[in-house]
Order: C-alpha cells, then sequence, then structure tokens
C-alpha cells in the first residue's frame, strides 16, 4: 500500500496576496512527492481574497497532476462561508479537525506559511 506524505499549512488570519505568495513558496518542493497531501488549516481565517481562492485551487491542480489531495481543516466560519458562496465547499474534502486526517500519513507540519518548515516523520 502506498503512503501519502501530507504537509500541514496553518494559514493566518488573511488569506491574502501575501499569505498567498508565502504559502506557494513552501508547498512547491512538496509537490515533487508522489501523491502528496496537502492539509491546510483555516481554523484562524477571518478573511479570504481572490487571490487565496486562487491560490486553493492552483494548490489543488498542482497535487491532483501528482495523483496527491488537498484537504482543508478547521474551517472558520468566516472560511467555510466564502468557500460556501464561491461554490468551492463541494470540491475541496473539508475535516472537521486535522486529527481526522492524519492518521494514516507521514506528517510534515508547518506552522504558518510565512514560517520555515517544520517537519517530523512518524513511522509508518
Amino acid at each position: 500500500m502506498n503512503h501519502e506524505t501530507m504537509t500541514q499549512l496553518k494559514i493566518s488570519k488573511y488569506l491574502d496576496v501575501k499569505e498567498a505568495r508565502a504559502f506557494a513558496r513552501k508547498i512547491k518542493p512538496e509537490l515533487s512527492a508522489d501523491q502528496p497531501c496537502v492539509v491546510v488549516d483555516l481554523s484562524d481565517v477571518e478573511q479570504i481574497d481572490a487571490a487565496g481562492l486562487d491560490l486553493l485551487l492552483r494548490c489543488m491542480l498542482a497535487v491532483a497532476k501528482r495523483d496527491g489531495s488537498v484537504r482543508l481543516v478547521g474551517l472558520s466560519p468566516q472560511a467555510a462561508t466564502v468557500l460556501e458562496l464561491t461554490r468551492m465547499d463541494r470540491i475541496f474534502a473539508m475535516f472537521p479537525e486535522a486529527s481526522e486526517v492524519l492518521p494514516c500519513f507521514e506528517v510534515q507540519p508547518v506552522e504558518h506559511a510565512d514560517q520555515e518548515p517544520a517537519r517530523q516523520h512518524s513511522a509508518a
């Protein structure tokens, strides 16, 4: 059975152009893995602009090309509303908490997109 590598990213209050650029820089190396699993924590998000929505879609497309998946966790009420209004809630796998996604994967958490990645690997 293939094990995916999961990368967690916690987004700050505003998923805007600045955060999107930082996110894209941090996630780019992870996208070279086979079957990447990107988990985006939106629990602190208060606002998402068009650049943030575009980032999520581009990330999903890049991951899908590698036969992976993007999962959104801990959606704040504001993030959930924006995703529902844009109907993006229909195309992303969403979970109330990251712990519901974690058990099957090796974990490589990143606290915020603008911080250096902290790597941890669990035993397979």
